[in-house]
């Protein structure tokens, strides 16, 4: 019976059972005993060393619930609290940004901006100094949203609790995690590895998918703490997983909170709670979080109810460890799970194909279809489009975003605009007509600007095609300009390894001098300034 059923599991890896590019290592265990254990691909295109079970690999963002649970155990001893601002712990930051909380900062509805989106828009993946992180969240003025209206992902946040933790016990964040979470479960192969730049014995490499099939190696462009920086193996992240559902280090009501869902000021739930996402896949209850890394990601997946727990960690960018980790999960309870959610018809990219704008919320969404798959475009981002019953196409990626998406259509049946559900709240996206995007300039987006929260001066110019580019503190970006209509202009990365994409807006302050709002994914109205002109 277990020979038959890792058999299946066998199966699902079968197309990476490849020792000539990097892979990945994936582990499976039902009740306790392990029904697949296994690494699959290079470690190292250098030295050749094939993946293991016993390979080190970075974990990236699921690293962050290890330092949500710290957070906790020391607010259970008396050393913290959870609710009260972060000033109290960081005096350094601005007024505006230290009135968060260390669970808001856990949660992403804090509203701070991100130092890590910071200094990939505006260094790419130049490597920036340790003391980065701290400096870009204290250069931020303004935010990106008021703490608990919204919930955008947020890195930064992490930092902050990482350099809280460490105050408090005047320690380093990695000597904590290990005396306190680490060494007593055992978990002697798992570390906080917070550079790149640093050797660390029996890891694998990193690696990015190029064009051509290659793959080059790739480094993390920071130092990296309670936000994504564990590395660790198949053995230790199950010890992990199995005391995540049955702890001993703490109560199980901590494991619980951890899980519980988050409440928006609107009233709209999150599944996300502190750190960990425990909601509904296919009819049953999942427990999970992903990481990403630059050149691999991870993905941590339980099955409480059927006590099934799946650990995917690869080293190449071109694999979705949090789609094989499903897979490998819907194997053993295929019996049980509901029917797929089925893909929009790619055929509704005749009525609905093309560019929409929200002039209220400044947010832009494109719906295209590539390879038989309609999406939604947002930041860059290609989100596989849902269909239903009611008409509403549908989004979830790993519950992070949540979208509905609802046509409005003009008394000829025409579609003139979108309306996108996020968060209990609705963005009314007007249709944006081909002929005015086309004709659409960015002559008015000239100029030399200045943007102190970056610590970065940016061109804007003209070209074949036009271009923005920054100077960053640390490194530099590009990005390619292209109208949308006259006051906005989508910023394309340059770099494919980078896709980082937004819109530019223009506005003029109460001066009537000109100023640009930059708007990514995890950055919102960041206010780049004019340089004087000087005569």
């Amino acid at each position: 019976m277990t020979s038959n059923v890792t058999e299946k599991l066998e199966a699902v890896l079968s197309g990476l059972a490849n020792n000539a590019s990097p892979g990945l290592i994936a582990s499976v265990q039902r009740g306790g005993i392990s029904l697949l254990r296994r690494g699959c691909g290079l470690a190292s295109l250098d030295s050749g060393l094939v993946n293991s079970p016993a390979t080190k690999m970075r974990i990236g963002s699921t690293t962050k619930h290890f330092c949500c649970a710290l957070a906790l155990m020391l607010r259970d001893e008396g050393k913290l609290s959870i609710d009260e601002p972060i000033a109290r712990w960081l005096p350094e930051l601005p007024a505006s940004q230290g009135r968060r909380t260390l669970r808001q900062l856990m949660n992403h509805t804090g509203g701070m901006r991100d130092y890590l989106d910071l200094s990939l828009l505006s260094n790419g993946l130049t490597i920036a100094p340790a003391e980065a992180a701290f400096d870009y969240q204290c250069r931020q003025q303004e935010e990106n949203f008021t703490p608990n209206e919204q919930f955008i992902y947020n890195n930064g946040g992490y930092r902050l609790l990482s350099m809280v933790i460490e105050r408090v016990l005047g320690q380093p964040l990695a000597q904590a995690m290990y005396e306190r979470l680490f060494e007593p479960l055992s978990m002697y192969d798992t570390v906080l590895w917070a550079s790149d730049l640093e050797p660390l014995p029996g890891s694998a490499m990193t690696h990015l998918a190029q064009a051509n099939g290659n793959f080059t190696k790739s480094l993390f462009p920071a130092v990296i703490l309670g936000e994504g920086g564990i590395a660790s193996t198949l053995d230790d992240m199950q010890r992990w997983l199995k005391h995540l559902i049955a702890p001993t280090l703490w109560p199980h009501s901590l494991s619980e909170e951890m899980m519980a869902p988050t409440t928006l000021a609107n009233g709209y739930i999150s599944p996300y709670g502190l750190g960990l996402i425990r909601d509904r896949w296919r009819g049953i209850t999942v427990l999970h979080h992903a990481g990403g890394v630059v050149g691999g990601n991870c993905q941590m997946l339980a099955a409480p109810e059927h006590d099934i727990q799946v650990i995917v960690i690869s080293n190449r960018s071109d694999l979705n460890s949090a789609e094989i980790a499903q897979k490998l999960l819907a194997t053993l309870v295929e019996e049980e799970l509901t029917a797929e959610q089925t893909p929009a018809d790619p055929r509704l990219v005749e009525s609905l194909g093309g560019d929409y704008y929200c002039a209220d919320s400044g947010r832009y969404f494109a719906i295209e279809a590539r390879d038989g798959v309609l999406y939604l475009n947002s930041f860059g981002m290609p989100l596989p489009l849902l269909g239903g019953a009611d008409g509403i196409l549908r989004v979830n990626l790993l519950s992070v975003i949540v979208l509905a998406v609802e046509a409005v259509s003009d008394s000829h049946g025409a579609v003139t605009a979108i309306k996108v559900m996020e968060q209990g709240s609705t963005h009314v996206c007007e249709r944006v007509a081909a002929p005015l995007k086309a004709a659409s300039s960015i002559a008015p987006f000239y100029g030399k600007w200045r943007c102190d929260e970056l610590g970065a001066d940016i061109v804007v110019e003209a070209g074949e095609p036009d271009m923005l580019r920054i100077v960053g503190l640390y490194g530099r970006n590009t990005f390619k300009l292209q109208g949308l209509r006259g006051d906005v202009c989508l910023l394309l990365s340059q770099d494919p390894h980078l896709p980082m994409h937004g819109t530019l807006r223009l506005r003029h302050n109460a001066a009537g001098k000109r100023e640009l709002l930059l708007d990514t994914s995890r950055t919102r109205c960041l206010r780049l300034q004019e340089y004087p002109v000087h005569g």
